[in-house]
C-alpha cells in the first residue's frame, strides 16, 4: 500500500490500523511531525489523536531531529491537551525530552522552554482523579527528572507517591517505589 493512501486511511473515521502501518507513516519524512501534533488535537475523533499521538511519540523517540521543529509548539499547547489517551504519549515523550540523558538537541530546547509551565501542568495531570495510571505513573517519572532543577518537587512528589501507593493499583505500586527509591538519593544542596 502506498504512503498517500496509508495517510488517507489513517484520517478516515473508525479505521483500525496496525502498529507496522503507524510505523511507517512515522518513518515517512514527507509528513512533518508539525502535521502529526495538530491531529494530536482532533475534537472530532479521539481514535485519530490517540493514534497520531502514538506516531509523534514514535517520532521523537526514533528521529529527534524531525522532532525538533515540533517541540516548543509541544509544550506551548501541553496544558489544553485533554485526550487521556493522547496524555499518555505525551507523557512518554516528556520522559524522553526531561531525562538526562536526552538528546543534546532536546536538552537544548528544553532549557529554552517556560519549564514551571511544564511542572504545573505535569503536577495537575498528576493529581486529577479523573487522569489513567498510566498517565500517572508517567507523571511520577517526569517530575522526578525534573527535580534538580526544582528541588521543591522532590518533598511533593514524595507525598504524592506515597498518597497513591495507600490503595494505587499494581502499575502505581509498582512505580512509586521505585520513584521513592530514587527519591531517597536525591542530595538537595541548601
Amino acid at each position: 500500500m502506498d504512503k498517500p493512501t496509508l495517510f488517507d486511511q489513517f484520517v478516515a473515521k473508525k479505521v483500525k490500523m496496525s502498529m507496522a502501518n503507524l510505523a511507517i507513516l512515522a518513518a515517512d519524512q514527507a509528513i512533518p511531525a508539525t502535521r502529526w501534533h495538530m491531529l494530536c488535537y482532533d475534537q472530532q475523533d479521539a481514535s485519530v489523536a490517540f493514534r497520531a499521538a502514538w506516531v509523534l511519540e514514535y517520532i521523537a523517540t526514533h528521529y529527534p531531529e524531525r522532532f525538533v521543529p515540533v517541540f516548543m509548539d509541544f509544550l506551548l499547547r501541553l496544558p489544553s491537551q485533554g485526550n487521556p489517551s493522547c496524555q499518555r504519549h505525551f507523557t512518554k515523550i516528556l520522559m524522553l525530552i526531561t531525562h538526562a540523558k536526552a538528546p543534546e538537541r532536546y536538552r537544548d530546547l528544553y532549557l529554552r522552554a517556560d519549564r514551571e509551565r511544564l511542572v504545573e501542568t505535569i503536577f495537575g495531570w498528576l493529581i486529577e482523579p479523573q487522569t489513567p495510571v498510566a498517565v500517572q505513573v508517567n507523571c511520577l517519572d517526569i517530575l522526578f527528572n525534573m527535580t534538580p532543577e526544582f528541588p521543591w518537587i522532590k518533598d511533593e512528589l514524595k507525598q504524592q507517591t506515597e498518597f497513591f501507593l495507600r490503595d494505587g493499583s499494581a502499575a502505581m505500586q509498582s512505580r512509586g517505589k521505585k520513584i521513592l527509591a530514587k527519591l531517597k538519593k536525591v542530595k538537595i544542596a541548601g
